[in-house]
């Protein structure tokens, strides 16, 4: 299963974003194909607190118009919410003292952990990923 990181939706839904118009067109596909993505509950409330923060964009995505996109993508019927399980703190530390996470770089290293232990391919624009031993991660850019 693919596991989607925060900055998919990100660029998906924002249409001022870089990376608008070739993101939306990979998640649209891979939100219509038979395998089944994940998503965390932590990303969805990333994606809302990143979308409708002042200093990231201007103007905002107004908050009733953010609600209702991460309220599609948490009950879209192909992408499916993974939490974590008895082994992600085990794997969260160690990917943490092996990828030298610190600072931003701890979230990742969470979301890494969720990856691994669910057996998910990480699908992420961001190469700071790369520090994590195990985990299987790419670009649907490339």
């Amino acid at each position: 299963m693919k596991l989607l990181d925060v900055n998919i939706f990100i660029y998906a839904h924002r249409e001022d974003s870089d990376r608008h118009a070739e993101i939306k067109t990979w998640l649209e596909k891979a939100l219509s194909a038979e395998e089944t993505c994940g998503v965390s509950e932590l990303v969805l409330s990333a994606c809302l607190r990143i979308i409708t923060h002042r200093k990231i964009f201007n103007p905002p995505t107004p908050l009733p118009n953010a609600l209702d996109f991460i309220q599609q993508l948490h009950t879209h019927p192909n992408l499916l919410i993974v939490s974590p399980g008895r082994k992600h703190w085990e794997i969260f530390l160690r990917l943490c003292r092996e990828g030298d996470a610190r600072g931003n770089l701890v979230s990742d290293a969470y979301h890494a952990a969720l990856a691994i232990e669910n057996g998910c391919e990480w699908i992420t624009t961001d190469r700071d990923f790369a520090r994590f031993p195990g985990l299987k991660w790419r670009s649907p850019l490339e």
